[in-house]
């Protein structure tokens, strides 16, 4: 199944790993980096593993979640053949402003 992302999700996870390269170093920023990596890998072997979000339920796709980090949940949809990430999102944001930012 192939994967893609919208233009916010890019950019925010770009943000996230400059940060944590700007930060921590390029050691963590790498760690950081591989983890996305496997969740990428393991979300096209079973794009249904992950939960379905329930703060996004009622909208007119289904999202699922992702927890990524300790703060952060990629939010994503899945189509008939593309898994699409959607969202980065904080999680210390407050949760009416996720149906908001999708």
């Amino acid at each position: 199944m192939k994967i893609s992302t919208s233009k916010k999700f890019q950019e925010r996870i770009e943000d996230f790993f400059e940060y944590c390269q700007l930060n921590y170093g390029m050691t963590v920023a790498q760690k950081k980096r591989d983890e996305y990596d496997n969740i990428l890998n393991r979300l096209k072997l079973f794009p249904e593993s992950y939960r379905i979000e329930p703060l996004l339920q009622g909208k007119s796709k289904e999202y699922r979640a992702i927890n990524f980090e300790k703060d952060f949940k990629i939010i994503y949809s899945i189509a008939e053949d593309e898994i699409r990430l959607e969202n980065l999102w904080n999680t210390k944001r407050n949760p009416k402003s996720l149906k908001k930012d999708i």
